[in-house]
């Protein structure tokens, strides 16, 4: 009854006897109850409301039942409409459930019940809200997953605290090393959020000096008024120089002053993301970063680098291959075993932007001549490998780790095309189906 006790039973009937008397049985059983004594007044305010369940009469002045029932039908197609009818109107009934209706119950009833009916609505509604919520969230994962590539758990694991940070929004510190992407990070949570149609301004505080402050966040042009209640990404916060940040302080405790305590003013209050190298823990509490961080919000995404998933090297350099070619009118160069290798055993010091940057030099460079990843990342090839980094793995270990390597790359290169890939790594079908089983690949990735 906890959950049935939070939603609004809607009671829409012109009797106010019959209205009246509903409504006291359905809040001594711990609904809440909103009652209407027209359609028309039920149809102006209900989508301002909390409302799981329509109950109506069926004969109304004005707006009858049938007439709230296609218009909810047209702006809620899950809403459950119980009608109450009179014996008479049973053939009219009959054509509202085909139109939609949840059940109609008829005069006299027992209040009970009607009350059994509305659990077994609020059953179905729930229901459908759930399906509609996991289909939406799967679309939110789908989406997120061909921006943010990689199958290791460590992006698993990243790409859901994502969405949940993206579905309750609030001001949010993005923390990662440099070149880790939090700029498009930023992006994609106001896009998976609530607050997806409001206005999005992105500062880059490592340009802003106490010349251009205002220009950059005050005044009609500034980020404070463009975005209104939308969201406003300040990106390495911790660039801002010091009298900077004297000013975004003073400008964030007025707007929170004035939106609790004087409404009437109308200040708007942005979401704030706000991105920056260094963990928020290690920045002294009474430092002015350390007082506009507890101003922004306690919540905190972590954003992995390259060293935190080394399994999504590959994956993520074939798409950064695929934008380059694509952007070049290219064709996409061939990985050889040594450029995978390298990929997988270098440190990524400068993470995605430094993938990125060595795939666009890869796909120019290889149009007129071999060039290997290597040879672009000015590192010797043999001493790639550095065991006393790896002091937790035996040879046996770091060739397994090469030949999953070599398998994802093959794989990606021919879209799980699993006859393409064998004759690609030339290894029977039967080989490669048992290195895919011990290395917990499936097809279905790569297709």
């Amino acid at each position: 009854m906890s959950q049935i006790s939070q939603k609004f039973i809607a009671i829409v009937d012109d009797d106010q006897a019959m209205r009246e008397s509903i409504s006291d049985y359905l809040t001594r059983a711990n609904y809440h109850v909103k009652t209407y004594s027209s359609g028309e007044e039920f149809l102006t305010e209900s989508f301002d409301l909390n409302i799981s369940v329509v109950v109506s009469d069926l004969r109304m002045p004005g707006k009858n039942g049938m007439d709230v029932l296609k218009e909810l039908r047209s702006k809620n197609e899950t809403l459950p409409v119980i009608l109450i009818t009179a014996h008479g109107d049973i053939p009219t009934a009959v054509e509202a459930i085909q139109n939609g209706a949840f059940d109609f119950i008829e005069k006299p009833f027992e209040p009970q019940n009607l009350r059994l009916m509305i659990e077994q609505a609020l059953a179905n509604y729930q229901s459908k809200s759930d399906k509609s919520a996991l289909k939406s969230q799967s679309i939110k994962q789908l989406a997120i997953e061909q921006i943010l590539v990689g199958q290791s758990d460590t992006m698993s694991k990243f790409r859901n605290q994502l969405i949940d940070c993206a579905n309750h929004l609030k001001n949010l510190v993005l923390v990662g090393d440099k070149g880790t992407e939090k700029t498009i990070i930023a992006k994609i949570i106001h896009q998976q959020s609530p607050l997806s149609h409001l206005p999005y301004v992105h500062v880059n505080c490592k340009i802003v000096s106490e010349l251009l402050f205002d220009k950059m966040f005050l005044g009609q042009e500034g980020a404070f008024s463009r975005v209104g209640e939308g969201v406003v990404f300040l990106e390495d916060i911790d660039s801002l120089p010091v009298e900077c940040r004297k000013r975004l302080l003073n400008e964030l405790e007025r707007r929170v002053f004035q939106y609790e305590y004087r409404p009437k003013i109308k200040v708007k209050m942005p979401q704030i993301i706000c991105s920056m190298v260094e963990l928020p823990q290690s920045v002294e509490k009474h430092s002015l970063i350390g007082v506009i961080l507890s101003r922004i919000g306690k919540v905190q995404l972590q954003v992995p680098s390259l060293k935190e998933r080394p399994d999504d090297i590959i994956e993520l350099f074939n798409m950064y291959l695929t934008q380059a070619a694509n952007q070049h009118q290219a064709s996409i160069p061939s990985l050889l075993p040594e450029d995978v290798l390298t990929l997988s055993s270098y440190e990524w010091p400068k993470n995605q932007r430094q993938l990125k940057q060595i795939a666009e030099q890869y796909v120019r460079l290889n149009r007129t001549k071999r060039v290997s990843i290597s040879h672009l990342l000015d590192v010797n090839p043999n001493e790639m490998i550095d065991i006393s980094r790896q002091s937790n793995k035996n040879l046996r270990t770091l060739m397994q780790d090469f030949e999953r390597q070599l398998i994802i790359q093959a794989m990606i290169e021919c879209s799980g095309n699993i006859s393409q890939v064998c004759s690609l790594l030339k290894i029977p079908r039967r080989t490669l189906n048992e290195k895919l089983l011990k290395h917990e690949l499936n097809r279905t990735m790569f297709i």
